[in-house]
């Protein structure tokens, strides 16, 4: 993905927008907040920066969402939207780095109703595959986290194929796209998941994102996954 770049009379910025949590507005100014926690000044209004995504990322730019008017989320780091006590938490996957934020009750019922929703789609073009079962898993931009289906369901995409090896957080499959070229880039995370997630029959670190391609075979539990592109014509998607 390439780096976004802000610049003024005075100073370029180049960032990697995967490295930015959470823009937020401060009168004429707007303050970027990163998962390292250092927070960046940018010399232009919270506007402007929505602009800014828009401009060099295209469909990427889906990544964000503006939230009331003083907030634009990364979407994926969404962790809590608690709309009586007017807070939003934001969470960095795979890390212990919390953010906690004021927000109206307005804009959070809001973005709680976006976030139930059904996920944009990346074009319908690549979906994750049960090997066992059939079952297609199509995937957006962006995290897609996979896990055991239970009550509380607390991923995007529930496995629900009898298998008790899998955690109900299992592994997170992120994917980003260049869209002038329409290259793919997948990233494989283990979500710290009890009986681990497996790539050629090698356990992957929960702590290293792992660099994917199309006809992957993922393990997880006593599951096989294929990453693979979407024949729509032969597929149910679920």
């Amino acid at each position: 993905m390439n780096n976004l770049i802000f610049k003024s009379r005075d100073e370029l910025i180049q960032i990697n927008p995967e490295d930015i949590v959470y823009f937020q507005a401060d009168g004429n100014y707007s303050k970027m907040m990163l998962t390292s926690r250092k927070v960046q000044l940018l010399t232009m209004n919270l506007s402007k920066v929505q602009l800014k995504l828009d401009e060099q990322l295209g469909l990427q730019s889906d990544m964000f969402e503006r939230v009331g008017r003083d907030l634009i989320i990364r979407k994926a780091f969404i962790y809590s939207i608690q709309t009586l006590r007017k807070k939003l938490i934001l969470s960095v996957p795979n890390s212990d780095k919390f953010f906690e934020l004021e927000v109206s009750k307005e804009a959070l019922k809001k973005l709680k109703e976006t976030q139930e929703g059904t996920p944009i789609k990346i074009l319908n073009e690549v979906q994750l595959r049960d090997l066992q079962t059939r079952k297609i898993y199509q995937l957006h931009l962006g995290h897609n986290r996979f896990g055991r289906k239970t009550n509380s369901i607390e991923c995007e995409h529930p496995i629900d194929n009898g298998d008790s090896k899998i955690s109900r957080l299992h592994f997170d499959i992120e994917v980003s796209c260049q869209i002038s070229e329409r290259k793919y880039e997948f990233k494989l995370y283990d979500l710290n998941s009890a009986n681990g997630t497996f790539l050629s029959l090698e356990r992957i670190s929960p702590e290293t994102p792992q660099p994917i391609n199309i006809g992957v075979k993922i393990k997880a539990g006593n599951t096989d996954f294929q990453l693979e592109f979407a024949d729509l014509d032969k597929t149910e998607i679920f």
